[in-house]
């Protein structure tokens, strides 16, 4: 674990000339051959059949929305347009000054514990990672300095995004939450540590990418509270489209909350604004990358899934492919 939180929230340094052409997009070449092959799986088609993975239903086919479906997007209508709703917990805590902290070189340890300790939830998660079985100790760690301390940057990091993000994944929700929220989550850590390793295989900032994929999934969480709230609703195609949307402008909503500098806001608003095409962003290309892989590591018909998955994968560099074939392995064997 400690080599993965290197591996994926450090950016490797890029040769001479090539880290300025890499830090603002791929290569043309790899862009467009990227870009056209990401349209290999439509988003709908991945949107509605991770819904139905996640719902544990079938889409209907039905082609026209009715009035349960119609209720369910206006109730996002109205969270969305509330502005003091909170879509995303801890949103303007401590989080948006801890990442910064964790951004400057000139970050003390003693700085860095006195932001984590002002949100115990932190404390407590932070304490939980370096006691755990991936940073094996002969006495537990009691201390939270030297908690920081065993983790890094890379891990102190992790434990930010889960507090942050996980707790909307929470047993206090209704049954449909209760029963999606482990596969939410199952594909959200494939996408995170995908979008990871794309940024970083191009020089680019791997914990962005990873924050915004996490971000991204999590607008799903705030989907399925208002299915959860409603009832009779089917999985028609334009309620899946229409959910997309609210996915995509959600996550743009929460991006907008939580105020951090990083190119998680422009990219979801260009989401929004824009949608996926052959001149999205690289942000924008290797989130969506990303979130087709994960799908694809989720779908049960694994057979199919690895058909699927060459096209993007051959478009990708090798380390990519590598992560792809071990987060395979690791989800085949058992447990």
């Amino acid at each position: 674990m400690k080599a993965w939180f290197q591996r994926f929230f450090n950016t490797p340094a890029a040769a001479p000339g090539a880290q300025l052409l890499q830090a603002d997009q791929p290569s043309a070449a790899a862009s467009t051959e990227l870009s056209a092959q990401t349209w290999q799986l439509r988003r709908p088609d991945v949107d509605a059949a991770l819904l139905a993975w996640m719902l544990q239903g079938d889409p209907d086919p039905a082609e026209s929305l009715g009035v349960r479906e119609q209720a369910v997007l206006q109730a996002l209508e109205a969270r969305a347009a509330d502005a003091s709703a909170s879509l995303l917990p801890r949103a303007a805590g401590v989080v948006p000054a801890l990442l910064a902290r964790l951004r400057s070189d000139n970050s003390s340890l003693g700085e860095l514990v006195e932001h984590v300790s002002r949100d115990q939830t932190l404390v407590a998660e932070v304490m939980a990672m370096s006691n755990s079985a991936f940073y094996r100790r002969e006495r537990p760690v009691m201390e939270l300095g030297h908690s920081i301390q065993m983790l890094g940057v890379g891990g102190l990091r992790a434990a930010i995004a889960r507090v942050v993000l996980k707790p909307m994944l929470d047993g206090r929700s209704g049954p449909l939450i209760r029963r999606a929220a482990p596969r939410l989550w199952q594909h959200t850590g494939f996408k995170t540590q995908l979008a990871a390793e794309l940024a970083r295989s191009q020089a680019r900032d791997p914990f962005d990418a990873y924050l915004l994929a996490l971000l991204h999934d999590m607008a799903w969480s705030v989907v399925l509270r208002e299915l959860d709230g409603a009832a009779g609703w089917r999985l028609s195609a334009p309620f899946v489209a229409a959910l997309g949307q609210w996915r995509d402008r959600l996550a743009s909503l929460i991006a907008q909350q939580w105020r951090p500098h990083g190119p998680w806001v422009p990219a979801t608003a260009e989401l929004v604004q824009q949608g996926l095409g052959v001149g999205s962003g690289p942000d924008v290309l290797n989130l969506c990358t990303a979130d087709q892989l994960a799908w694809l590591l989720c779908d049960p018909n694994r057979a199919r899934a690895r058909k699927q998955a060459e096209p993007l994968l051959t478009a990708t560099p090798p380390a990519v492919r590598a992560s792809f074939d071990e987060l395979d392995a690791a989800s085949a064997a058992p447990h």
